[in-house]
């Protein structure tokens, strides 16, 4: 199933590619810190993992965009050691304010999230439709290559926390 969010979410950032003439149209990828401190059914999860996130996005105007992503939720291991790993794929609005080279953003949206679970040998997968939002900032480095860092959460059983920081290159 992670296989088939990947090419599902590789195929949507293609998709907004023909935007790219229109103007406002950048692409990003960062380095995050994905935890969760929830109890989700009877398992509690207290745990992190290093993982990356990929975007798309489109700013027609400096204020409003939208943006397509991947978020790689990487492996959680709950106290009696099942595991899960997943990841979401999500579609956004944006609201921004640039103040010379320094942004402030807030992202807000859907996210498909997809979860492998597994328990010893026992696997299971778990999919889902939530609501995420995040808030960030970003540094204008040369004109179009911007340094952003962000806070993401996953409205999901699991409640996922990202909190990363990458580059972002306006076309």
């Amino acid at each position: 199933m992670k296989r088939f969010a990947k090419a599902l979410s590789g195929l949507a950032l293609l998709s907004l590619a023909p935007l790219a003439s229109a103007g406002g149209v950048y692409i990003g990828a960062g380095l995050y810190n994905a935890s969760v401190d929830e109890k989700v059914d009877s398992l509690n999860f207290d745990d992190s993992d290093t993982t990356g996130a990929l975007f798309l996005g489109w700013r027609p105007i400096e204020l409003i965009g939208a943006e397509v992503g991947y978020y790689d939720f990487g492996k959680q291991e709950a106290d009696n050691g099942t595991k899960i790993e997943g990841g979401a794929l999500t579609l956004a609005g944006l609201l921004s304010f640039e103040l010379g080279p320094v942004g402030l953003y807030g992202k807000a949206g859907v996210a498909d999230t997809d979860f492998d679970i597994s328990n010893g040998a026992s696997k299971d997968d778990d999919s889902s439709t939530d609501a995420f939002g995040g808030v960030g900032g970003t540094v204008d480095l040369l004109d179009k290559l911007y340094l952003y860092g962000e806070f993401v959460h996953f409205d999901n059983d699991a409640g996922v926390d990202m909190i990363g920081a990458g580059l972002r290159y306006h076309f």
